[in-house]
């Protein structure tokens, strides 16, 4: 094919549109992956709960830091909101100190063995009852604090400290935008208020597993889907909207460059388009070639980028404090698309040109 040879022919010309094209791609690419890494770490171990919905205080604003939830409001959650299963949960930041000596802070979520609020461990075992002292702890937080199943760890709220053992590692992700480690609900109840005596709050929400639970309320309690709950962190919000405008112009202006590039690459080819027509080619024929070019131009483009999009994030991953990127299928796939898509309308964008180009006068443009 003709647009095939002239890219071989043109071998360092096509190489820098080629790389404006995998640069563009691998901006593009870094932007989405921000995206999806600051929702993660906001809240993908809440995302990852065996629930259907979550029940809050009332009075709370659908804030976890602010819910609080006695025995009382908890059996009537349990009555009341005809959930199938159910499982108080309860919430509270701790700090902790690395092995470098900085001090971080985590996510603690106390829940009951052998209830729905229970994570699956990938390493090590589940907690029991005897257990007061136990942990079973993420693999960020693993990773951030050199820790590794079987260590302990002393994890410290106001003015209070207490060494714990992890027995089991996790991979539900981060809560609050801080690493999540789980530990029995009684054990959490002491740790955050002292005490388990009567009166004591104890949950902060409840987990509800059923069908039609969202938007239930009762005497001291209101039930939303887990959706609604993870908008409802603080600070998600504003980041979604600040990320979904970085999105937003990466895609435009990386678009836009890629389109300009392939349109102002055709106009230059003006004389050859005439030359062509002048041996009997016609205009379908010249732009099928035009749109093989670009295709496989902004093609090699995103081949390149989406590994090296991918190794970047691998690497990232390796440091004690990472740049929050990931990575899913759909964004590799939807950003191409679109990248592809803006190249392939550059060529359209300049079909017209391509339509009008005079042999004659084309001919005496070369003289």
């Amino acid at each position: 094919m003709i647009g095939f040879l002239e890219i071989r022919r043109r071998k360092l010309q096509f190489a820098l549109v080629g790389l404006i094209v995998t640069l563009i791609s691998y901006l593009v690419l870094m932007i989405n992956g921000l995206g999806v890494g600051l929702n993660e770490q906001a809240g993908r171990a809440l995302r990852n709960f065996d629930a259907d919905a979550i029940a809050y205080s009332d009075r709370a604003g659908l804030s976890v830091i602010r819910s609080e939830l006695s025995a009382e409001t908890v059996e009537r959650i349990e009555a009341e909101s005809g959930a199938r299963e159910s499982a108080p949960l309860g919430y509270m930041a701790v700090n902790y100190t690395r092995n470098d000596g900085k001090v971080k802070s985590a996510a603690v979520l106390g829940y009951d063995p052998g209830t729905i609020g229970e994570p699956p461990v990938t390493e090590g075992r589940p907690l029991t009852p005897a257990d007061a002292d136990g942990l079973l702890a993420d693999r960020q937080f693993l990773r951030a604090s050199g820790l590794k199943v079987g260590d302990t760890v002393r994890l410290a709220i106001r003015l209070q400290e207490r060494e714990f053992t992890i027995v089991g590692e996790l991979n539900e992700g981060a809560f609050f935008f801080q690493p999540s480690v789980y530990m029995l609900r009684s054990t959490w109840q002491e740790m955050k208020y002292g005490t388990n005596a009567p009166g004591t709050p104890v949950a902060s929400v409840v987990l509800l597993k059923g069908d039609g639970l969202a938007g239930k309320r009762g005497a001291g309690w209101e039930a939303v889907s887990k959706s609604t709950a993870f908008a409802n962190i603080e600070g998600v919000s504003g980041q979604q909207s600040t990320v979904q405008a970085l999105q937003v112009f990466g895609y435009l202006i990386g678009g836009l460059v890629i389109g300009v590039f392939f349109y102002v690459l055709t106009l230059q080819k003006t004389p050859q388009i005439g030359v062509l027509k002048a041996v009997g080619a016609t205009t379908g024929f010249i732009f099928r070639q035009l749109l093989v070019q670009a295709l496989l131009v902004a093609l090699g483009g995103v081949a390149i980028a989406v590994p090296l999009a991918w190794l970047t994030n691998e690497g990232i991953k390796q440091v004690p404090d990472p740049v929050p990127i990931a990575f899913t299928t759909g964004t590799f796939v939807t950003t191409s698309a679109l990248l592809l898509l803006m190249a392939v309308l550059g060529v359209l964008f300049s079909g017209r040109q391509v339509a009008k180009v005079d042999p004659i006068i084309a001919l005496g443009q070369q003289q």
